[in-house]
């Protein structure tokens, strides 16, 4: 299969959706953890940040 520069393209746009999907989820989280600070809330935090700077 031949890639073509559309079809390269098309990872840099899935790559942007699911960073703004992660950083909603880290805003949310950030909320979760202001209110009720718990051990799960921050591990969710490490794990958003994580993925988030792997991108």
């Amino acid at each position: 299969m031949t890639i073509t520069p559309t079809m390269a393209a098309v990872p840099l746009h899935s790559d942007h959706h699911v960073r703004l999907g992660l950083e909603g989820q880290l805003r949310k989280c950030w909320a979760m953890q202001n209110a009720l600070p718990t051990e799960a809330n921050r591990y969710q935090l490490v794990r958003l940040e994580r993925w988030l700077q792997s991108l």
